[in-house]
């Protein structure tokens, strides 16, 4: 039952050269092999004996389709041949006599096989072998006649020959899998025309066969394989990895109660593997003493299980070629998870270009420095998915890739909605590696996140629409603002264009009560009305599109519901304070990229009646909660720049 435990090419850790075939179908401990699409194998061959034979092992083709791989091998030199004389002879003459022979051919034609991948720890296959078993034998025959006389006839016998066996292996951890099959578990014999050929079949006896592979390290391993007939395999592998190629050595021992010393081969192997193709150079040198001739007795008395692995197989020398031929792509990126970690609001587009919305868990399944780009699409917001970034990964690393989305400037989302974020990892231009879809909550346009910071957003949304709103109120006031110091034009401007847009303003709180519903400046103009964001948003909005610079101020210390007001800069030096008022508390300082200090008022949009009132109150306000109670210093006051 040795055919289990015996390759040619040794046994080898499948993951330490994940994406190629070194073992055979037939015995494969770990089973743990992904082809990536077509793989081609050739093994040519010599034999030593008192001459050397060489010949064409193996043909065979490997096709992968998703979880599923197939193999077909042809092996028209995986064939042991015996001729004997049978003992007994024919005399021809007074002084001649023939010996008779006897030739003993078996040959294992076709393979076939088949392996399924049900998840990364657990898959299972199968592989059916065609033999071919033909005897030849002369005997004597009596001939009857007028003169009685013996002749030489040969008898010829071809038995064919089909095994099916099952395969199951698990993968406990990254370092340790194991496998079990079958050994000859369905037959399927013609009968020998002779009954005296029945000695010399192909011994078949049931069994199993239990193996294991351990990765000592990241690149070297050990495997064992023991079957029930007590014979087993054991072999140690070593890759080094280098930019050109993988290079690894393996050397097997093996173990048959029919065959003498206890540990009657080694398989010294070598491995030479490319993404394009391998090659594996490998030797089987047995330790007792192999005589070209065996004696028919000998052979009659054991018989054989194995066709390559025997008590009379010669020392030989193999090379394998593999080609690899993809028509697909790798996948060498796995996404193991998604975490989304913020809401999508359509209105801070901006945001999502500097802050990931969610972080995506992936592994690099090769042994090479990748650089990976993530994609998303976010069901109804875009139309194709948008890469933004690019991250480096080590050789089998893992790691949590920062995911950034791309929001269309001015999104028309009327309506909140459970959505979804198609999250893509690309490693090559042409097709993404991995994809995952994660629910996310997309927001209409006008909701916001709460942080004031954002409401910067609504303030810069079609600021040609306040632009055209506010240059009609100076329009108007021209003459006005003619006869005024150019160093107060700011200050007038301001006071021009609040008094005449919040003259037409109500007071409507967010019918939520919650500061995550904003209007647009010009819906608060067609709406004619507020909250304090919504008010703050349009006279911000109203000033810059003039180029009058203002901020927010975050009252962040209040328990019910956080307030907001303006900040306008009137450009003034603190020496040209007292030309808009001597009270020097109704403005502060503020340094200009410059380095020098410049007025600032406060304005409370909430008023509803005039400049100078609204002014007053948003300098009271700032006074008491900005100054005097040290928000800006604790943190429960913060000023926002809108630019």
């Amino acid at each position: 039952m040795a055919q289990n435990s015996f390759d040619i090419n040794g046994i080898w850790t499948n993951d330490l050269i994940p994406d190629t075939r070194i073992n055979s179908t037939d015995y494969n401990p770990s089973n743990f092999v992904r082809i990536n699409d077509w793989l081609f194998s050739l093994t040519y061959g010599a034999e030593h004996s008192t001459k050397t034979s060489s010949y064409l092992y193996q043909i065979s083709a490997y096709k992968s389709f998703d979880n599923h791989l197939f193999n077909l091998r042809y092996s028209p030199g995986s064939q042991k041949e015996f001729l004997f004389s049978t003992g007994q002879a024919i005399v021809l003459n007074d002084s001649n006599s023939q010996s008779l022979k006897a030739d003993y051919i078996y040959k294992e034609l076709f393979g076939f096989a088949y392996t399924h991948t049900f998840n990364e720890k657990f898959n299972a296959g199968f592989n059916i072998r065609f033999f071919n078993q033909n005897f030849t034998q002369e005997v004597i025959k009596p001939v009857f006649s007028d003169s009685n006389y013996l002749m030489i006839e040969t008898e010829k016998d071809e038995i064919d020959l089909w095994k099916a066996d099952l395969n199951l292996a698990y993968k406990f951890s990254d370092n340790f899998s194991a496998q079990i099959s079958s050994i000859n578990l369905l037959t399927s014999e013609t009968n020998p025309l002779y009954d005296y050929n029945r000695n010399y079949l192909l011994k078949s006896k049931r069994g199993i066969s239990l193996g294991f592979s351990y990765k000592l390290f990241r690149l070297s391993g050990i495997n064992f394989n023991y079957e029930s007939d007590k014979s087993f395999s054991f072999s140690v592998n070593q890759i080094f990895n280098f930019d050109f190629a993988k290079i690894g050595f393996s050397i097997s021992a093996n173990h048959d109660d029919n065959q003498v010393p206890f540990i009657n081969s080694l398989i010294p192997a070598v491995v030479y593997s490319t993404d394009l193709f391998d090659i594996i150079i490998s030797a089987v040198k047995y330790f007792e003493e192999r005589k070209s001739v065996s004696s028919f007795s000998k052979f009659s008395e054991s018989g054989i299980k194995n066709i390559l692995h025997n008590q009379f197989s010669f020392d030989r020398l193999n090379l394998t070629v593999n080609f690899k031929l993809n028509t697909k792509l790798e996948q060498r990126i796995k996404i193991l998870d998604v975490q989304i970690r913020k809401d999508i609001f359509p209105a801070l587009n901006e945001e999502y270009l500097n802050d990931p919305f969610a972080y995506a868990k992936v592994v690099n399944l090769t042994d090479k420095y990748l650089t990976l780009k993530p994609a998303v699409k976010i069901v109804g917001l875009n139309k194709e998915a948008v890469q933004i970034g690019s991250y480096q990964i080590a050789a089998f690393d893992t790691a949590e890739i920062p995911v950034y989305a791309f929001i269309p400037e001015y999104s028309e989302i009327f309506k909140t909605e459970l959505s979804y974020a198609e999250i893509s990892i690309y490693t090559t231009a042409e097709q993404a590696d991995d994809a995952a879809q994660k629910p996310v909550l997309l927001n209409n346009m006008n909701s916001w996140d709460g942080q004031v910071k954002n409401l910067r957003y609504f303030i810069k949304h079609n600021l040609s629409n306040s632009q055209n709103y506010a240059r009609q109120i100076i329009s108007v006031n021209k003459s006005e603002l003619d006869t005024i110091p150019t160093a107060l034009s700011d200050f007038y401007r301001t006071r021009l264009i609040f008094n005449s847009f919040i003259k037409n303003m109500t007071y409507i709180s967010d019918p939520r009560i919650k500061w995550d519903f904003v209007q647009y400046p010009s819906e608060t103009l067609k709406l004619k009305g507020g909250d304090c964001d919504d008010l703050s948003v349009l006279f911000s909005s109203l000033l810059e599109s003039i180029g009058i610079e203002t901020a927010l101020v975050d009252y962040r210390s209040r328990d019910d519901v956080r307030h907001v007001n303006v900040l306008v800069n009137t450009k003034l030096s603190p020496q040209q304070a007292e030309l808009i008022t001597e009270n020097d508390t109704k403005y502060f300082l503020r340094k200009n990229q410059f380095g020098s200090d410049e007025v600032w008022i406060a304005v409370e949009t909430t008023s509803l009646t005039d400049f100078n009132t609204a002014w007053n109150l948003g300098s009271e306000i700032f006074n008491d909660e900005a100054l005097n109670k040290m928000g800006l210093l604790n943190g429960n006051v913060q000023i926002i720049d809108v630019n």
